[in-house]
């Protein structure tokens, strides 16, 4: 599964009571017809035709309609960040509702989402809290993928609003945060089997929850390389 960002923004206003009411998201780009069963090269000429699109213009509008239209799949999830609070959804199929494709109303294309919580941004795991922040940039995509694997962006901590109080394929946090400590004991364990065979002990288990404080702290860094660093050994943990 995959995580996406789109921006609640259809046509230069807000849509998200829209996609809150009627359980979906759109991108937007009305004029250019059902999708469904259009390669690029013909996405591209719509484009060109209704929009007059060239050039840096064309290749950002064709990444939006490829991320949304073939990229998304049922069962990915998405973010929606809107006056400080960030919206989770589970994503349903594409479809094309001709009786919105008009200028005013510009949600034709969309997909289908089941809303599984809100939380502030500022309580997001710093990872997530920097993508969907990210998106109040200017110059940047509507739609855009979570570069990292899914597991570290801690949709864990929507579970508690989410059905059954689960976010599908995530540990609820305290199960995750255990996870995560067994996970760095078997890497560290790993890694450093020559100095246990030297000095005999394993790293106790408060010194690992230090350990992930630490690279957590990191992660919040206004330094991009740390952050990277950070993000990296958390990576290679969680293997």
């Amino acid at each position: 599964m995959n995580l996406f960002r789109i921006s609640p923004f259809v046509q230069g206003r807000s849509r998200m009571e829209d996609f809150l009411r009627d359980c979906f998201v759109s991108m937007g780009y009305p004029g250019i017809g059902n999708l469904e069963h259009a390669d690029e090269s013909e996405v591209s000429k719509r484009l060109k035709r209704v929009y007059g699109y060239e050039g840096t213009g064309l290749r950002r509008a064709l990444a939006d309609v490829d991320i949304f239209v073939q990229g998304m799949e049922d069962g990915d999830y998405v973010v929606v960040s809107t006056q400080g609070n960030v919206w989770l959804g589970d994503l349903g199929d594409y479809y094309y509702r001709d009786d919105y494709d008009s200028p005013e109303e510009a949600t034709c294309h969309r997909r289908g989402v089941t809303w599984l919580g809100v939380l502030p941004e500022s309580s997001l795991n710093p990872l997530l809290r920097d993508f969907v922040s990210t998106s109040n940039e200017a110059e940047v995509a509507n739609i855009a993928s979570f570069p990292l694997p899914v597991d570290l962006a801690g949709l864990e901590l929507f579970a508690a609003q989410s059905p059954g109080g689960n976010v599908s394929g995530f540990a609820n946090a305290v199960e995750a945060e255990s996870h995560g400590i067994h996970s760095l004991q078997s890497a560290v364990n790993r890694s450093g089997a020559h100095a246990k065979e030297r000095s005999g002990a394993q790293v106790d288990e408060e010194t690992l929850r230090e350990a992930i404080t630490v690279l957590r702290d990191m992660l919040r860094s206004d330094n991009s390389e740390l952050r990277a660093r950070a993000a990296i050994a958390l990576l290679e943990y969680a293997k």
